[in-house]
């Protein structure tokens, strides 16, 4: 018997000790317990000695605990993808009622119509007959192909949304669609519009005239269009009966027929918005601002302060998906105090062993994650949702990266204005303004001249008699002389 250890990728770097015994695996054991293992390797011993029998699994199967594992794992796994999706779906409502809000606010008397494929643009000019009467005015009209991301958009809220099976039919075509503007003061668009399609969708009888004794009936301007396309169904076979056992269900060829409106009109504003910013989006420029870049879904890994120097050479290497770094005290986002934005940084301060590299990594495909769990995290976010509010916690708006902090300094030492050389001119206007050293000597020698005439002469007096002199300039050397000094 021997016992292997390997640390796959697959059990998120934790050790595992697999015992053999003649070709074939016997146990397993995960983890790092010494007393446990060396427990089980005398119980294996001890078992293998007594020649009993042992329950043997080929070296690549799964044994009965690592199956519970990856059930669980798989498990996590898909409760993960769940959370992000529903999340994901939220934010996209959130910010689709968003911008709706802001379309309906700003464009209260606008509405879309959407024409179906057996409308072309070469019909608008009977199709703008009906408008007059209602007061609508076709202020812009285009073409556009029908994906179903799109029509995801515009359905996010509809209230009378197109079947699936028509629009299915629809994507990859392209249709006609008209942005109108209404007057408010008849009613809303959805309403207007709604009488619109229904003027473009009714027979007209027309009454007898001098060429016709009877009424006459006109068809529509625009009509649906019928299509019949296939559809694969498998026969229904009742299971308790012996052909369910002998023969598998076939499938059989249905042909099911489809009508395509020939005009859509939202019956809510909201959906008339949708529309807008789907498919007219020039027409917001003024009010909304362009879309967000959204932000990767990102989770939280976090490191033993120690592998800083191995870590930090596969940070560097995979830096579009490590966007942020950095040391702090713990890896609780709620209890953590910030170290250092930087190794050099933190290798200038004290190092304590609890210390921990938390990374904000961005969750998409690619080889960064699998590398960065090979260095054994001591945590990783459960998913992305969780991961979002943890990184907010430790890199908030104001947090800022090592290369950030390099680059805004940059900026503000290019910012600086440099000192401008003088020119000739400069220099001599400079010297005319300024007196020079000569002239200041002359005044020098003037001064001294006067210091040297008599108390009588050149001194005033206070309203008691004394001298005043105390309260004159301080001469050249920066000394005020007294009134003896003057005397003598």
């Amino acid at each position: 018997m021997f016992v292997a250890a390997s640390t796959p990728t697959e059990s998120l770097s934790k050790a595992n000790f697999t015992f053999v015994q003649n070709g074939k695996a016997i146990n397993i054991m995960f983890g790092t317990d010494v007393p446990k293992l060396v427990a089980m390797i005398t119980r294996e011993l001890e078992s293998t000695l007594a020649k009993e029998p042992h329950q043997t699994y080929e070296i690549t199967e799964l044994q009965p605990i690592e199956l519970e594992h990856l059930r669980i794992k798989n498990e996590a796994l898909e409760l993960a993808a769940k959370i992000e999706l529903e999340e994901s779906k939220r934010k996209r409502i959130e910010y689709l009622r968003f911008v709706t809000d802001s379309i309906m606010e700003n464009l209260p008397d606008i509405g879309i119509t959407v024409f179906g494929p057996q409308v072309n643009r070469d019909m608008f000019k009977k199709l703008s007959e009906p408008a007059d009467p209602l007061k609508i005015q076709c202020k812009d009209r285009k073409v556009f192909t029908i994906t179903e991301n799109d029509f995801n958009t515009v359905n996010f809220a509809a209230e009378n949304p197109l079947p699936k099976d028509v629009i299915q039919h629809l994507y990859d075509k392209e249709l006609l669609m008209c942005f109108w503007k209404v007057d408010e003061t008849i009613g809303t668009p959805p309403n207007i519009l709604q009488l619109y399609a229904h003027e473009l969708t009714k027979e007209t009888i027309k009454p007898p005239d001098e060429f016709n004794e009877e009424e006459t009936i006109l068809p529509p301007l625009i009509t649906d269009l019928e299509i019949t396309v296939q559809v694969r169904i498998e026969d229904q076979i009742d299971e308790d009966s012996p052909e369910a056992d002998s023969e598998p269900s076939e499938d059989t060829l249905h042909f099911k027929a489809i009508k395509i409106p020939p005009i859509w009109v939202p019956s809510d504003q909201r959906t008339h918005a949708a529309l807008i910013y789907t498919y007219f989006r020039a027409q917001t420029a003024a009010f909304l601002p362009p879309d967000p870049v959204p932000e990767a879904p990102h989770i939280i890994m976090t490191f033993d302060a120690y592998k800083k120097k191995d870590l930090m050479n596969l940070v560097d290497a995979c830096k579009e998906d490590v966007p942020l770094y950095g040391f702090f005290t713990s890896d609780n986002p709620q209890t953590a105090v910030f170290i250092a934005n930087s190794v050099d940084k933190y290798n200038a301060k004290p190092y304590v062993p609890t210390d921990k590299i938390v990374l904000k990594v961005n969750k998409v495909p690619g080889p960064t994650i699998p590398l960065l769990m090979e260095y054994g995290p001591s945590y990783v976010s459960p998913n992305s949702v969780v991961g979002h509010k943890e990184a907010a916690k430790f890199f908030p708006p104001s947090y800022k990266s090592a290369q950030q902090e390099e680059a805004e300094l940059h900026a503000v030492k290019a910012e600086k204005p440099k000192k401008r050389k003088k020119t000739k001119k400069g220099a001599e206007a400079e010297q005319f303004e300024q007196p020079s050293a000569s002239a200041q000597d002359t005044l020098q020698e003037a001064s001294d001249e006067a210091s040297k005439i008599s108390p009588e002469e050149g001194t005033s007096t206070t309203s008691s008699g004394e001298d005043s002199c105390e309260s004159r300039p301080a001469t050249a050397d920066g000394n005020n002389p007294t009134a003896d000094g003057l005397q003598s």
